[in-house]
């Protein structure tokens, strides 16, 4: 097991302190019209129909012979059409604004019984202040979900509805249930996933109410008043004029935003303020149908080619940029095939014959393979399709290579069906990826880029400028400035003074302050496959005295420290802040530092040599696990003794694990191995086995008493600890986790970019993948490096609350107080002992509880029991936000000496706590899918060996088809078809056994058909 399971092993013990689900970027599409309304209803034609690549070169007809537009042609026609078309749309506006004026007239004349003419001023409704930064701020955040009342597009198959949102989740029923009012009272049914932008709360703002009245959801949840969905779509017809009116300037978006500003990525009301000149902080706020029309702009077909929407759009509001060379590909080869351009022909007989051999099996060291020679072209549309392959699979914005795909591929005469799963098996074929190639690396919107030029030459001017920051024998200097201190010498009350991104601490800022724990045993346990070791742990009883009259702890958690080297300004700080954190995948890592420091200068490993640390102390009441005092200082640790996981298992007690020793039975049979293991070759470059950093076993004397006797008084802290918590009701739930082990690992990387020749991918080695279930709950080990990671949170929130840091807390609000009788119920059944939940009193309650978020203000954290604040600083090599408290810390701490190293102020955290949870976001959905690959593809394999693919598992929800299913022995979710009459005699939480028999790793996705019940 390497780092990325190992670090999500003691995380999932803790994960409500980290935010929801992220998701990764995914790409365009390119389906015509993208903004239909329901055509029974719309007499005009529905805008942004866009046909530039229609694949007849006569279907925009032009005077003359030629019947193709040239650009600017094609431009002036698609925007004369939606000005044209806003033109119909203001008018009618006006038509109703006119007869609502006289119908109220009438209404008044008729009670006053007057004829006097009375005005009435008709107005588009402009947003409050701040309102519109909470569409995609922490506010909407906090609830995720798709709320009744709240405006949604809807979008599938390319083509979007504007409706109103009716109806999610019926508990009663146990059934995902979205539903949503279209015009003309239409109920559509859809997944919560269809829905790419909302505003919350839409049908209950003020100037709506008064047009369709209130809604009483509790009283009525599934009708809304006559006239809801018709407003919505009035709200998207006015965002559609203002779309018209501004169409040349939102033209300008893509070369503004990567050009001018190089930014690679643009959220919705970032483009909207370019747009509408409402930058800056005097500017007047933006208005909802502003917001939207600059959305609906990003998502108009033509403009998908360049705006990449994330999967989680609706709540980040976020969009990649493709680079100018990906855009200018797409054009080209469309360009080609409306011409029949032979360089298309060319680059097909090449591949016909490289198909041709692979499937034969022929020996591919000579022949065709060594002589194909793929030139300039053939590369841009070998490009072309692996765009294709990337993002022909996002349902609801359809990748424009994927139109285009059948015309390029059918002369080949080797493919039945022509889809993105098509495109990657052609590239597989022609030697561009091996089978087993993960598609969601580059599908993502994370660029990882660890490793790279940029980050090398950095590393290159830190060893000729700053050489002495990568030593470890730091002790003269630190003596140098105590015996300055004890000879009466003042230092220098002066700021830190950096000329440049370049400069790095030439003097550790706190040498001076520096604890020195001297040969104090500290404890850092991991996985054997961790490469850095950010943080260890060491205890030490307190007598009881007239001063300390409570039995107390006093437990120390040491932090590597980074930023005794690196301050806030320097280029190698600026690049963990872009990378925000490591990224860890199946078959490598990207690290957020260099390797060379977050392995080496700074990791805490044992190699006899002092380390700097950050110390987060607290002392705790040894009878009830409450915090009596804490501190934090910057400190020496001299004495690391590095432990593995199962080792200190071992020796630590299994009372307060769920399951006990039997869980570790379980977690140890449920891993699943293809293809089985055998008899390993000799090792060479590409046949390297799994990269060990440590011995796998070993790492404790069993007969050392003294060490043993350590680590069972730290279990006995951080219990105590545990049940300070469970008393203020915090609880844990498992659903269970795959967790992926890939041999060799780390693989061998597939080129990025196009070679030459095609590539023999038969020579490497298939990538054993090993399955199995996250140890983290059934750990005794892995709970108590958790519970000690969430004392260090705890110590830091109250430090930086105490003296008025600015500084990012993780919190998660309780569920809405109208389900808050139903959680009280279901936390009878939390076990006292371990705080582990009844999965099946859980599973029916998953829909009303909220997500873990980030902010800048310390808030409750509720499943963790958590009142006083909680921030994460564990991890400062491998998270660029436990960093940013570092330095927040240590500028309060150095405070008195003068010497204050640079801060973040509470403005500048506030804008980046978006960033982060953004980040953070499009990270945890690469890392989730990649595993769902992996996962996948092993399974697949089984398959077509004639494996079995049944499998026991427990029923999570109810589908319109089926059900969901979480696997008891993998830990994956799937749906799985049954009938009516099967699901109409289970109930949420029964078992049922079933067989995984439909794959597609690339997409990723699975289907599974049900056996019985058990």
């Amino acid at each position: 097991m390497h780092r990325s399971s190992a670090s999500a092993s003691v995380c999932a013990v803790y994960r409500r302190a980290c935010l929801g689900q992220t998701c990764s970027l995914k790409t365009f599409s390119r389906p015509s019209p993208s903004y239909s309304k329901p055509t029974q209803h719309r007499k005009a034609k529905a805008p942004f129909k866009d046909d530039r690549y229609a694949q007849s070169p006569s279907y925009h007809p032009r005077s003359g012979g030629d019947k193709r537009l040239t650009p600017s042609e094609e431009f002036m026609e698609e925007r004369n059409r939606i000005l044209s078309l806003s033109r119909k749309i203001s008018e009618r506006n006006a038509r109703d604004a006119m007869k609502e004026k006289a119908a109220m007239q009438l209404t008044l004349n008729s009670e006053s019984g007057t004829h006097e003419p009375t005005l009435k001023i008709f107005k588009r409704p402009v947003i409050p202040p701040g309102h519109v930064s909470d569409l995609f701020g922490i506010e909407n955040l906090q609830n995720r979900e798709v709320l009744p009342g709240d405006f949604v597009e809807i979008r599938r198959g390319g083509v979007s509805s504007h409706a109103i949102y009716r109806q999610d989740f019926d508990q009663m029923e146990g059934r995902l249930q979205s539903t949503s009012i279209t015009h003309g009272g239409k109920v559509l049914y859809h997944r919560t996933a269809d829905v790419v932008f909302r505003i919350p709360g839409f049908l209950f703002l003020d100037h709506i109410q008064k047009k369709v009245g209130h809604w009483d959801v509790e009283a009525n949840p599934i009708s809304p008043p006559a006239g809801a969905a018709k407003a919505a779509v009035d709200f998207a017809d006015e965002a559609l004029v203002i779309l018209g009116t501004h169409y040349t300037r939102f033209n300008k978006l893509y070369d503004t935003f990567w050009h001018e500003r190089k930014q690679r990525a643009l959220t919705t009301p970032e483009a909207a303020k370019f747009v509408f000149s409402k930058e800056g902080p005097d500017a007047v706020p933006l208005t909802l149908q502003e917001i939207y029309a600059t959305h609906m702009f990003l998502t108009q077909d033509p403009n998908l080619a360049m705006f990449i929407p994330s999967v989680a759009v609706r709540w980040t509001g976020e969009f990649a940029l493709r680079p100018p060379q990906a855009v200018l590909t797409t054009q080209t080869v469309v360009d080609w095939m409306r011409k029949d351009d032979p360089r298309l022909s060319q680059f097909l007989e090449k591949c016909k014959k490289l198909v041709k051999s692979y499937r034969a099996g022929e020996d591919r060291s000579s022949g065709i393979w060594k002589e194909t020679e793929f030139s300039a072209s053939d590369k841009t549309i070998i490009e072309f399709v692996r765009q294709a392959a990337f993002h022909g699979y996002d349902d609801m914005f359809k990748a424009p290579q994927l139109v285009h795909l059948p015309k390029l591929l059918r002369p080949l005469q080797a493919y039945e069906d022509i889809s993105p799963q098509t495109a990657f098996l052609f590239l597989n074929e022609i030697g561009i990826w091996p089978s087993w190639y993960n598609l969601e690396i580059n599908r993502s919107a994370v660029a990882l880029t660890s490793g790279g030029q940029e980050e090398q030459d950095i590393m290159e001017r830190i060893r000729q400028l700053n050489p002495q920051s990568l030593k470890r024998d730091f002790d003269q200097d630190i003596k140098k400035i105590r015996d300055e201190i004890k000879e009466g010498k003042s230092l220098p009350k002066r700021p830190i003074v950096l000329q440049s991104s370049a400069d790095m601490y030439r003097v550790d800022p706190c040498d001076a302050i520096r604890h020195d724990f001297g040969n104090q045993a500290v404890y850092a346990i991991d996985d054997p496959s961790a490469s850095e070791l950010d943080d260890a742990f060491s205890i030490e009883p307190v007598p009881v005295t007239t001063l300390t009259p409570v039995p107390s702890t006093w437990v120390h958690v040491h932090v590597a420290d980074p930023t005794s080297i690196l301050p806030p300004t320097h280029e190698l700080a600026l690049m963990a802040r872009d990378r925000m954190q490591t990224v860890y995948l199946p078959e490598r890592s990207w690290p957020m530092l260099p390797r060379s420091l977050t392995e080496g200068t700074l990791s805490l490993s044992n190699n006899g040599l002092p380390q700097k640390v950050m110390t987060f102390s607290v002392r705790i009441n040894d009878s009830n696990g409450e915090f009596l005092e804490s501190k934090i200082q910057p400190a020496v640790v001299r004495n690391i003794k590095t432990l593995n996981y199962d080792d200190v298992d071992n020796v630590l007690s299994w009372n307060r694990v769920e399951g006990g020793l039997e869980a570790r039975a379980r977690i140890n049979s449920s891993k699943m191995t293809t293809p089985e293991p055998t008899e390993s070759p000799e090792p060479t470059e590409s046949t390297a086995q799994h990269r060990y950093y440590r011995p796998v076993t070993g790492s404790i004397d069993t007969q050392d008493a003294e060490l043993v006797a350590q680590l069972k008084r730290m279990q006995i802290v951080a219990e105590s600890h545990l049940d300070a918590r469970l008393r203020n009701g915090s609880f844990n739930f498992s659903l269970g986790r795959s967790v992926i082990e890939l041999t060799p690992y780390p693989l061998k990387k597939v080129p990025n970019n196009i070679l030459d020749h095609p590539v023999d991918y038969s020579k490497w080695q298939q990538p054993q993948i090993s399955v199995g279930l996250d140890p983290g709950f059934s750990s005794p080990s892995r709970m108590m490096v958790a519970e000690y990671m969430i004392i260090a949170g705890r110590v830091a929130a109250h430090y930086s609350h105490a003296n008025g840091l600015p500084a990012m807390y993780r919190g998660q609000s309780p569920p809405a107080e109208k389900y808050t009788e139903m959680f009280q119920e279901a936390l009878k059944s939390v076990n006292p002992t371990t705080g582990m939940m009844d999965i099946k009193n859980m599973l029916p309650l998953r829909p009303y509880i909220s997500g873990a978020e980030i902010a800048t203000v310390p808030w409750v954290h509720w499943s963790m029991g958590l009142t006083d604040g909680y921030c994460k600083v564990t991890s400062p090599l491998r998270r660029y936000t436990d960093m940013v408290s570092h330095w927040q810390i240590k500028n309060h701490l150095l405070k008195d000496s003068g010497s204050s190293a640079p801060v973040f102020d509470q403005d500048t955290l506030d804008k980046m706590t978006g960033q982060i949870r953004d980040r953070e976001r499009s990270i945890g959905m690469l890392e989730a899918r990649s595993i769902k690959f992996w996962l996948i593809e092993m399974l697949r394999r089984r398959h077509a060996a004639g494996l079995s693919g049944v499998l026991e598992g427990m029923v999570v929800n109810f589908t319109g088809d089926g059900y969901n299913v979480l696997s008891t022995r993998l830990g994956f979710q799937s749906v799985v078809k049954a009938t009516p009459e099967e699901t109409a005699q289970m109930k949420i939480g029964d078992q049922v056994q079933f067989e995984v028999n439909n794959f597609n790793s690339q997409r990723p996705w699975m289907g599974a058909g049900h056996i019985c019940m058990l």
